[in-house]
């Protein structure tokens, strides 16, 4: 009986780190219409990619508990949203993928993505201790 106990208070608080991510990743996927990205495809296709990888990763973990054990690659993901306006940055970042004269990014750019990478990495951080826990009261 307490097995099945432990096994449910594991996976109700890791739910609230899994939904976390998901939302994240669904707003990283859409960030490039919410924010309206003009001219910046490499962080709109860096935002969407890493938004869609989040949301299966969520997906994922939500489903399966043998996932969770992977959970340390969600806040590498959220450390990669967090700093990659200062990586690909109007094309003097370290990928210099766009095109001359091209906008900066806006303020609201480089917001989106330190306020969706920090939750990420919270949340992701929080869910890798649930399920070291979980594996370690096992």
């Amino acid at each position: 009986m307490h097995a099945r106990e432990d096994a449910g208070e594991a996976i109700g608080s890791s739910g609230f780190s899994i939904g976390l991510v998901l939302l994240a990743g669904v707003y990283l996927i859409l960030s490039p219409w919410v924010i309206q990205f003009t001219g910046t495809f490499s962080i709109a296709a860096t935002n969407m990619i890493s938004g869609i990888v989040l949301a299966l990763f969520a997906t994922g973990c939500a489903r399966s508990a043998g996932l969770r054990s992977v959970a340390w690659v969600i806040p590498v993901l959220g450390a990669w949203v967090l700093v990659s306006p200062w990586v690909i940055s109007r094309g003097r970042g370290l990928v210099p993928l766009e095109y001359p004269g091209m906008p900066e990014l806006t303020t609201a750019t480089w917001l989106s993505n330190v306020i969706a990478g920090a939750v990420v990495v919270a949340a992701g951080i929080a869910l890798t201790l649930a399920g070291r826990r979980g594996r370690a009261r096992s």
